[in-house]
């Protein structure tokens, strides 16, 4: 029997997952539960139409994280020996078409341009406002950056976005903003995240037969989590599908947790409109939880108006039950967690058995320090990257610079790494000059320019300069067959070890030498995932990590997040903290019926990442905006649970008699449900 039997393949499947994997023609979508199998379908499609003769040429597949690309990549191959060529993000997919074609629009850039993340955005933002002159720095880059977002993803020019607002106060400098930075970006050669969905769309838009290719050549398109596009990704999707409609779409309308960052769920509830002949799927059978915790989420749903029709059911066992418990505080709180992952430790589970989620990024810091005073080993997702630190930022800027010399930002801060005696007043003349010239920086650099103020007279600034264009020079052209030897080469030309061992003490520098041969090991990895990649695509592979991807599930270790960032995760245990009104559902949230539905499906995704069971808590007072809230009331989502024994331990009148926030239960000496439950070993509630 081969390897990759299609027996093998099919192997396991139920009747509704065989139908999706081995479905051929046309569109298809694919109503994919919480913990149905719904990444398991979606790989082994992948693998099935390879070994039906689909070449991997003809297949885009496209993800959400880098970490799940690299997961289907690898399974697939395992299962048929092949790998589709396109597959990863829409961001990363984007990158790589751009990569090849962007050179065949008037896009004024390159094949070698820069990926700019936000903070990098935001500071090409601030010099646009600072060369709009004095008394403008109080216009804030944010908003400027919004404007750019919104108008990209939605497809409209920034008057039509600014006319929707009610109320700017400076609409013609913010514009005048905005149209500096697209021509700011062009001179730098650079891309921001939405740049690449919205440029590869308006390439294919303005060149047919460039189309034609795509469309003769993408003959098969799949799109997990399709409850997560937005409207430029659903324009991509249409158009890249084209008359053949091969399209193979997966997802969750329950699970659309991202309408703040452009996610329109009616793009899957819609997908019959659009495609009246498509066969629809649903997976409704759960792998990954218990009943209890299944009867507890499909109770929630249930209330949502605007959904598609689904129960989640399991064969899994009954499991334990739902807990929801009342704490005074959020020092209580974070006690109370702290107490649960040391008795679940004491049980034999491992730290990284459990995640503690929460609404808001700053609800995690009094758990923080109820772990550092323990001793606790954690992870916060949303905290620190790694790829933020000084250091490898550092790093990066040298293999920016090497890669694209027009990187601005990247020739600041190598600047500055240097310590150069180049400084900003300086540096900012030489950028104005170049500007008003066309030319590169580096080409006046080499000139030491005498004649620019910073200079007049001044032989060693002009010296310098040269000195640095001539050292930029060598970097540019270094060369080296493999991008390893390439990156060893750029890091001993860049001189970060001795700048490094100079700046800090050894205990300090051992760190940072650390993390940087972290970096160069993970050059080592990326090379041997994609031998034939250049320096150029490390960097987009850099630019495109997620939170998500950076997640450690071999660390033994808690793991706090948002609720936002445990989409996709799985964890044995799960306790999410600040089940409250005003928190969850947010307060802004409340007035408008389809938000308060999203902040549904919010807790419906954190109640659906645990395998065996669920505790939710909630505060009756709690720091918030800077002041003490006294009066805190349970979130009006826990109504919605289940009342019964078996799958809701909670003191039900405590509950009730908790909405009303004048209530005398506040005054409670100890909550019924701490007295039933000693033995979960929960803090003391302090009285006033």
């Amino acid at each position: 029997m081969s390897a990759f039997d299609d027996a093998r393949l099919l192997e396991g499947l139920t009747d509704s997952q065989l139908e999706a994997v081995t479905h051929r023609d046309g569109p298809m979508l694919v109503i994919a539960g919480a913990g149905s199998g719904k990444t398991r379908v979606v790989t082994r499609r992948l693998a099935w139409l390879l070994r039906q003769g689909v070449w991997p040429e003809q297949i885009l597949a496209m993800t959400f994280t880098n970490k799940a690309a690299r997961e289907m990549r690898q399974r697939v191959h395992e299962l048929s020996g092949k790998e589709p060529r396109n597959l990863g993000t829409f961001h990363g997919c984007c990158a790589r078409f751009l990569r090849f074609d962007i050179e065949k629009a008037d896009f004024g850039r390159d094949r070698d341009y820069t990926i700019y993340d936000d903070t990098e955005q935001l500071a090409v933002l601030k010099s646009c406002i600072q060369d709009l002159g004095p008394g403008l720095y109080n216009i804030n880059p944010k908003q400027a950056a919004q404007l750019i977002s919104e108008s990209k993803n939605q497809l409209l020019d920034y008057t039509q976005i600014l006319g929707r607002q009610p109320y700017c106060p400076h609409p013609e400098l913010l514009l005048q903003i905005c149209r500096n930075y697209e021509e700011k970006m062009r001179q730098l050669n650079a891309l921001d995240f939405d740049d690449l969905l919205y440029l590869t769309l308006k390439l294919l838009q303005d060149n047919p037969t460039l189309l034609e290719l795509y469309q003769h050549r993408l003959r098969y398109l799949l799109v997990d989590e399709y409850q997560d596009t937005n409207y430029l990704q659903y324009k991509l999707i249409r158009l890249i599908g084209g008359q053949r409609a091969n399209i193979h779409v997966t997802g969750d309308p329950d699970q659309s947790i991202y309408s703040w960052r452009g996610a329109n769920y009616h793009n899957i509830m819609d997908f019959v409109r659009d495609y009246p002949e498509a066969k629809v799927l649903k997976l409704e059978q759960n792998y990954r939880s218990t009943q209890n915790i299944l009867e507890v989420a499909n109770s929630l749903i249930s209330h949502n108006q605007v959904r598609i029709e689904k129960v989640l059911f399991t064969e899994n066992e009954t499991g334990a039950p739902v807990e929801c418990h009342q704490v005074a505080d959020g020092k209580a709180e974070a006690q109370w967690v702290l107490r649960k992952a040391r008795q679940l430790q004491a049980q034999g589970h491992t730290l990284r058995d459990m995640a503690v989620l929460y609404r808001t990024n700053n609800q995690a810091r009094e758990i923080e320090e109820a772990f550092v005073h323990a001793n606790l080993p954690y992870q916060i997702m949303g905290g620190l990257r790694f790829y933020d630190r000084k250091e490898i930022k550092d790093f990066i800027a040298f293999m920016r610079l090497k890669a694209n010399p027009k990187d601005e930002l990247a020739l600041k801060r190598v600047l500055t790494c240097m310590k150069t005696g180049i400084g900003a007043k300086t540096l900012q003349e030489l950028l104005n000059k170049a500007a008003q010239e066309q030319a590169s920086i580096l080409h006046f650099m080499a000139q030491g320019l005498p004649e620019l103020p910073c200079c007049a007279g001044k032989g060693k600034r002009a010296s310098q300069l040269r000195e640095f264009a001539q050292w930029c020079q060598n970097l540019i052209e270094l060369d080296d067959p493999s991008l390893c030897g390439l990156v060893g080469s750029i890091f001993k030309h860049s001189g970060l070890q001795e700048f490094i061992t100079q700046q800090y003490d050894e205990i300090q520098a051992n760190e940072r030498l650390e993390n940087l041969d972290s970096l160069l090991s993970r050059v080592h990895a990326f090379t041997r995932e994609n031998p034939e990649a250049g320096l150029a695509d490390f960097l987009q592979d850099l630019s495109l990590v997620s939170d998500v991807d950076k997640h450690d599930p071999e660390a033994d270790s808690v793991v706090l997040m948002t609720l936002h960032s445990s989409k996709g995760l799985e964890f044995p245990f799960i306790i999410i903290v600040g089940v409250e009104e005003g928190l969850l559902p947010h307060a802004n949230s409340v007035s408008d019926a389809e938000t308060l539905e999203e902040e549904r499906r919010l807790l419906y995704v954190g109640i659906t990442r645990a395998k065996k069971a669920v505790y939710l808590l909630y505060c009756r007072s709690r720091y918030m905006f800077g002041k003490w809230d006294n009066y805190r009331q349970p979130s009006s989502f826990l109504k919605e649970l289940p009342n019964r024994k078996k799958c809701y331990l909670a003191t039900m009148q405590q509950l009730e008699s908790s909405y009303d926030k004048y209530s005398p239960s506040w005054r409670m000496p100890a909550t019924e449900s701490q007295q039933d439950h000693n033995d979960l070993d929960l803090p003391t509630i302090i009285e006033d």
